[in-house]
């Protein structure tokens, strides 16, 4: 008999080495999978850790009531939606509450009642929000 130096493939032997491939891509496909969920929680927990917990809860009141501006955790200072009507949002909480509106400079919107006079920051916060500080948290501003 002849002995050929080509070693004999089979159907089995393809199978079997297609089979690895097959094996080392599915692996890869999981890895990367893997990797995208991890930088997406990356991404959630940055996101969670910039904006704060607490006025993530804020935000979704703001987007899920009818509440216009409600209070935060540090005193004096309230959240609303950035509307296109803000400015009128404040006149008119302040003036329910028996404040007259004096005058606006830059952010600032100036109040007075009798004797007294405030004055309410607005600070954009956020690209929708906007930071109401009220000095010294004469009036609340809150629905």
């Amino acid at each position: 008999m002849i002995s050929s130096a080509v070693p004999e493939t089979t159907f089995f032997s393809f199978a079997i080495k297609g089979g690895n491939e097959m094996r080392k891509s599915w692996k890869v496909a999981v890895l990367c999978g893997m990797a995208v969920v991890g930088l997406v929680t990356i991404f959630i927990v940055a996101y969670v850790n910039n904006v704060g917990y607490n006025n993530l809860k804020l935000m979704y009141t703001l987007r899920t009531t009818d509440k216009m501006i409600i209070e935060m955790e540090d005193k004096g200072k309230y959240l609303a939606l950035d509307t296109l009507s803000i400015e009128s949002l404040i006149k008119e909480r302040m003036l329910s509450k028996g404040w007259s509106f004096v005058d606006q400079e830059g952010a600032n919107y100036f109040f007075e009642k009798e004797d007294e006079r405030v004055f309410i920051t607005s600070q954009q916060w956020n690209h929708n929000y906007i930071i109401f500080h009220v000095k010294d948290n004469v009036v609340n501003i809150a629905d």
